[in-house]
């Protein structure tokens, strides 16, 4: 009985340890700090437009604009505009 509890114990463990730690293999992958993803400078919570950008095109920057909105990603069209309103 112990036995199987000790097993629970380290499968939580390093089911969460996976999770908490993917978002500074990023950025040492980058060489950004966190706060360039994130709009806390420790990381986690809301993400910047880059952080964005970063989450929705495969984590890469490759195309990313400083100051620029997030697109969408290749392969997903924009939402159309409205037509404009004759007079």
């Amino acid at each position: 009985m112990i036995i199987l509890s000790r097993i629970a114990l380290v499968a939580l463990v390093l089911s969460t340890a996976s999770h908490a730690f993917a978002t500074p293999v990023f950025a040492k992958k980058e060489g950004k700090p966190c706060g360039y993803c994130h709009n806390n400078p420790k990381g986690a919570g809301p993400r910047t437009a880059a952080g964005e950008w970063y989450k929705s095109h495969s984590h890469t920057f490759a195309g990313f604009k400083a100051g620029a909105k997030p697109a969408a990603p290749a392969g997903k069209k924009p939402a159309a505009k409205p037509a404009p309103k004759k007079k």
